[in-house]
């Protein structure tokens, strides 16, 4: 978090992080088509996210103009460290579970990898607010909530359902995480 007193801006980090095709970049598509956001795209040839991809969203808080910058990372391992890279500095975290059945030990698998990646960038796991997203929930192979809940959220984290290729749920987890952020964004500048 980047706090420019004279501009009256507050720069915040959002990375969405979850394994390969669970639809992560998908997220930023339709977030950034229902606010209007420009989103930058960095693909390989099979569409696959490569580096990252990018975009911003403005809310006022106050006097003060809270701008977060929303960024994916690539779920493919031979880019673990380019992950990291992007981690640096985050705010908060959206991750991206791929509800089916058979994705289930993956995603268990990267929410593990998730805490150890935020200690490399020296933070901890505990102090970034982070939202579970359910996606694909329209499958039929697709887990029930309460199973994903219980195998993936131990710490009882904010979660949503979504159906992002259909746009839904995208702007709530999106609401959820800006509601956290904010709201420790003012006790800090309260």
């Amino acid at each position: 978090m980047i706090v420019d007193v004279a501009k009256k801006v507050i720069r915040l980090k959002v990375v969405y992080y979850g394994p390969t095709m669970s639809g992560k970049t998908t997220n930023l598509e339709k977030l950034s088509a229902l606010n209007g956001l420009k989103l930058m795209k960095i693909d390989t040839k099979g569409d696959r996210t490569l580096v990252f991809d990018f975009s911003t969203k403005t809310v006022q808080v106050g006097d003060m103009t809270a701008s977060f910058a929303l960024y994916t990372v690539p779920g493919q391992e031979i880019y673990r460290d380019i992950r990291v890279t992007v981690l640096q500095g985050v705010d908060g975290v959206v991750f991206v579970a791929d509800a089916q059945e058979h994705r289930l030990g993956e995603n268990i698998e990267f929410f593990n990898l998730l805490k150890k990646d935020l200690l490399r960038v020296g933070k901890r796991y505990e102090e970034v607010p982070v939202v579970i997203q359910y996606n694909k929930m329209d499958l039929p192979n697709a887990l029930p909530f309460e199973v994903l809940e219980e195998k993936i959220n131990k710490d009882r984290l904010p979660s949503v359902c979504a159906i992002a290729i259909k746009g839904e749920g995208v702007a709530e987890t999106f609401s959820l995480l800006e509601g956290l952020l904010l709201s420790k964004l003012e006790r800090m500048l309260g």
